[in-house]
């Protein structure tokens, strides 16, 4: 479940589940245990019911830089076709790491590297990946 884990570490006689919300750089968390809730049923659903609280008050996450040049990166996700020149080599891809992502991507003709995926320029540091 999305924001909900299971805590169960027997050494520290520690079950239960644990919340969190992260917005705007600030965490948001609780925990919720099995004991003090009257069993592992019950803590799952006052679990819940605190996550949809914190939702309901802070909102659905917002894209955060990393996940917008992850989508930049590697062209948008899997609706992206591929955009290239009619004239075309396939020789020419090369994988690249860009913005901590790989993307295949090629040089055009001014000699900028291209995101094969989506067709745009890739403006960050650009670096072939063997």
């Amino acid at each position: 479940m999305k924001g909900i884990s299971r805590i169960d570490q027997p050494g520290k006689r520690t079950h239960g589940f644990f919340v969190r919300l992260a917005r705007q750089g600030k965490t948001h968390s609780a925990f919720f245990g099995d004991k003090s809730h009257g069993g592992r049923e019950n803590a799952l659903a006052a679990a819940q019911q605190h996550y949809e609280k914190l939702l309901a008050k802070f909102g659905p996450a917002e894209r955060t830089l990393q996940r917008v040049w992850m989508e930049e990166a590697i062209g948008g996700g899997q609706e992206a076709k591929a955009a290239y020149p009619p004239d075309f080599d396939a020789t020419q891809l090369t994988w690249v790491q860009c913005h901590g992502y790989r993307c295949l991507a090629y040089h055009d003709a001014k000699g900028r590297w291209i995101n094969f995926y989506n067709g745009k320029v890739l403006t960050q540091s650009v670096k072939p990946v063997c």
